[in-house]
């Protein structure tokens, strides 16, 4: 066995001597000077309610500090919920603007037209000019330097349109040129607008085309012919826009349209437009466009479509509105949970603070009154919870009343010494031994005073102390159960010492597998490799079923680094522990080695149900990640998982280097293959010695190269079961020489051969003696002869020998044993102590 890592652990002394009541405050001064007595009065004292009031602030800070990224994301949003309001007014002024603008534009292209000059004086009245002005000097400056340039230019424009200096068309490209300007500013402060911009183009096209077909319909010549190409340009335009309005907008807005932009003007202007579009001066010689009629039409038709860019645009709005509406509103409900949690935090952590404060201070008071008179003051009376607080104010009470009685105690040995003073002649060594007696008890009374000023600070070094007394047994009674194995001559109390000492090297394993999970550090293993047969020992040693595994034939003769023996044996005690839980009842598990080329591959196999080829892969991907834990481990089951002990397979081969992975058995069941690197391995020319395979003198021993690793117990008492190795060279390949073999791969499953089941035979039992001690103050256990227990004084009537049976177990223990001690040996240590190379 193995003694148990021990952490040694030992409790803080206290190297400065509390003040007594008779000292001065702490607090009463911040320098340090002597006092009669040659003691330092210490400096200022810090309070706990200074420190918990510190903790409230913390607490607070940190709430602000979590709310803090949600209010500014809040305000954010708010602040450009705001912006896109601000947008949307401008886009509203903008189009606005350009309405007026176009209808301006096409009142004076068709005055001019007309080439009438009274016409043209009175093409725009002054509430229209007034009308475009105020809505130019009411543009905010963000539609941008180019929009207002462009608008200052207007009154001269204007005025020599009016004037009759500039043509039609140089009058409608500065119009249009104005127009466009807006439309791009329109098209910039909404840019998630959608199908509005397409729509805002196609009416300042279509009024474009309204006031260039009219002044087509006025001139004559070039001129008229002029007017008519621009017409059927932006005719073109308009129809280019709606293109686009269609293929962008959604279908509540194109019904809009649809429901909108009818009736029997948007009819007439449409068969105009087919006109325009056939050919105007044709037309306008047969008679079929009569001004009127179409300024009617068309002018009808413009005014639906800017209807529904003013209904849509107001929609647009809104939404842009009610986006403000709900980020406003999130921003109150995200302070107003930031502020409920400060409050909350704040109440909480105040009301915790006023829960230790006020014990505390109770506790200080009373200690405080009884240590400075624990006879003359009355006990500490505290009426709170039943806490850490209660426990100190019980032991303060039990230190006053025992201090109580030892000075009682000695005012009587006092008095007794006094009435011995005046028999002394007579009384001398009575005297002398009342005087001693009060000395002592002068003594008591004054540790206990230390005591009780020392108790304060020692509430918390006992459960140190504790986990390491608790540590300590456990490794002394493993010493004990050894002791017990090696004495006992009862075979029943025999076995159940057996089995003790079996289940400790299990439960050894697992608490290092949980080292391993807790991503401790490996302990460094110096030394001499340890044989291959060894590990095999160990592995098959600390598993629960060992009596169903066969290890047929035994490894080849090889050894294994120091630093990996240890974790390669609890890797293949994982898959064998794993391989016997899930095989049905009456099989064996299997485990071998061979060499493959300069690796060495275990093979552990069953005779369960198997795994479907789905898990298989699912679980050999698990076996390669060694980082990700397993589906389960944080209490959550989501699932059938990897489990536990192949997550520690996993991570064991990392560790080293080793491969893992499972496969189908031919015939049923599951071979898991284990791939030890060469690097960790070497080959043993020499063979094994004769004792490391197990051979013992005497009846019934096995043949050379068997390897007893377990074996049961019948009803009556009986050994049973032993599984060993023979070195039958049944197994093609095994051996460093027969190495030309690849690694291996999922699915190649091996046959091995099985031999008979003989009896285990062992060799005499040895008495473990006391060589010093561990670090840890246990009795250090080193292997030692010793005679044969004595045979019992009567024979049992059960019919079963000790003797006979401590030697059938003995193959399965002593190969354990000696295999965990000789890997000690080479890494230095001592068996038995904590720490030693390789479990059993």
């Amino acid at each position: 066995m193995v003694g148990a890592h021990v952490t040694r652990m030992r409790a803080q002394v206290r190297k400065k001597r509390l003040h007594g009541p008779a000292d001065p405050s702490p607090s009463a001064a911040s320098g340090s000077r002597p006092d009669s007595r040659g003691r330092a009065v210490r400096g200022r004292r810090v309070r706990v309610r200074s420190r918990l009031l510190t903790g409230v602030l913390l607490t607070s800070i940190a709430v602000i500090t979590a709310g803090a990224p949600a209010l500014h994301a809040a305000v954010s949003e708010l602040t450009e919920a705001q912006d896109r309001v601000s947008d949307a007014e401008l886009g509203r002024q903008v189009l606005s603007l350009s309405h007026v603008l176009a209808d301006e534009r096409d009142a004076l292209v068709v005055a001019l037209a007309a080439g009438d000059p009274e016409g043209l004086a009175s093409a725009l009245t002054e509430d229209a000019r007034a009308r475009a002005d105020r809505a130019a000097d009411a543009l905010p400056r963000a539609a941008g330097e180019q929009a207002h340039a462009g608008l200052g230019a207007l009154p001269a424009a204007r005025e020599r349109a009016l004037a009759g200096d500039s043509t039609p068309a140089e009058t409608f490209d500065v119009y249009t040129g104005l127009i466009e300007d807006l439309d791009a500013v329109f098209r910039r402060v909404d840019p998630d607008g959608g199908a509005l911009p397409d729509l805002a183009r196609a009416v300042h096209a279509s009024s474009a085309t309204r006031g260039l077909l009219l002044a087509a319909l006025q001139e004559e010549g070039d001129a008229t012919a002029e007017a008519a190409v621009l017409a059927r340009r932006e005719h073109l335009r308009e129809e280019s826009a709606l293109a686009d309005f269609a293929a962008t907008a959604d279908a509540e807005a194109l019904d809009a349209y649809e429901r909108t932009v009818t009736g029997p003007e948007a009819e007439a202007a449409e068969e105009y437009l087919a006109v325009l579009a056939a050919g105007l001066p044709q037309a306008a010689e047969d008679g079929a466009l009569v001004p009127s009629e179409v300024h009617e039409a068309l002018l009808a038709r413009t005014g639906q479509q800017r209807g529904v860019l003013s209904s849509l645009a107001a929609e647009r709005a809104d939404s842009i509105e009610g986006e403000r509406g709900e980020a406003l509103t999130w921003l109150q409900a995200t302070g107003g949970l930031v502020g409920i949690a400060l409050v909350l935090a704040i109440g909480v952590s105040v009301q915790t603070a006023r829960s230790l404060t006020r014990p505390l201070a109770t506790v200080r008071l009373g200690t405080r009154r009884v240590a400075a008179d624990p006879a003359g003051e009355e006990p500490v009376k505290y009426i709170g919870r039943n806490d850490e607080f209660a426990e100190v104010v019980a032991s303060v009470n039990a230190l006053r009343s025992r201090t109580v009685a030892l000075q009682e105690e000695a005012v009587r040995a006092a008095n007794e010494a006094a009435r011995a003073a005046d028999e002394a002649a007579r009384a001398e060594r009575d005297r002398g031994g009342l005087r001693a007696e009060r000395d002592r008890l002068l003594t008591e009374q004054s540790e206990l005073n230390a005591r009780l000023a020392a108790l304060h600070g020692a509430v918390h070094g006992m459960f140190a102390h504790h986990a390491q007394r608790l540590l300590a047994l456990i490794g002394e009674q493993l010493t004990v159960i050894e002791g017990l194995e090696e004495h006992e001559t009862d075979p029943d109390r025999l076995a159940v010492l057996f089995s003790l000492d079996h289940l400790a090297a299990r439960v050894r394993r697992h608490g290092e597998n949980l080292l391993l999970l807790a991503g401790a550090e490996p302990i460094a293993h110096a030394g001499e490799p340890t044989p291959l047969i060894d590990v095999a020992r160990a592995a098959v040693s600390e598993i629960e079923l060992y009596e169903l595994v066969e290890t047929t034939p035994p490894p080849p003769p090889a050894r294994v680094v120091a630093a990996a023996a240890r974790d390669l044996s609890h890797l293949l005690a994982e898959l064998l522990d794993n391989a016997t839980a899930y095989s049905p009842a009456g099989t064996r598990v299997r485990l071998t080695a061979r060499w493959a080329e300069r690796e060495l591959v275990f093979y552990v196999e069953d005779e369960g149900f198997g795994l479907s080829a789905d898990r298989i892969a699912e679980l050999n991907a698990r076996l390669a990640d060694p980082v990700t834990p397993p589906p389960g481990a944080e209490g959550v089951h989501g699932g059938e998982g990897i489990g536990m002990g192949l997550y520690t397979v996993a991570r064991l081969a990392a560790r080293h280097g080793l491969r893992c992975w499972l496969a189908a058995r031919p015939g049923g069941g599951t071979v898991a293959q284990v791939v030890v690197p060469a690097v960790l391995v070497d080959t043993m020319p020499e063979g094994y010695a004769a004792d490391a395979t197990g051979v013992s003198a005497g009846p019934g021993a096995l043949d050379t190269g068997s390897f007893p690793v377990g074996g049961s117990f019948t009803d009556t008492g009986s050994f049973t079961g032993a599984v060993s190795f023979t070195d039958t060279g049944s197994l093609a390949g095994v051996g460093p020489g027969a190495g030309t073999g690849a690694v291996p791969r999922a699915g190649q499953v091996h046959g091995q051969a099985t031999g008979p089941l003989p009896e285990h035979a062992r060799a005499e039992d040895t008495t473990p003696r006391i060589q010093g001690t561990t670090d840890s103050g246990l009795p250090r256990r080193s292997r030692g002869t010793a005679a044969p227990a004595a045979a019992p004084a009567q024979d049992r009537a059960r019919g079963v020998d000790a003797e006979d049976l401590r030697r059938r177990l003995g193959g399965f223990q002593r190969g354990a044993r000696d295999g965990h001690r000789d890997a000690a040996r080479a890494a230095g240590g001592h068996a038995g102590e904590p720490g030693e190379g390789m479990p059993t």
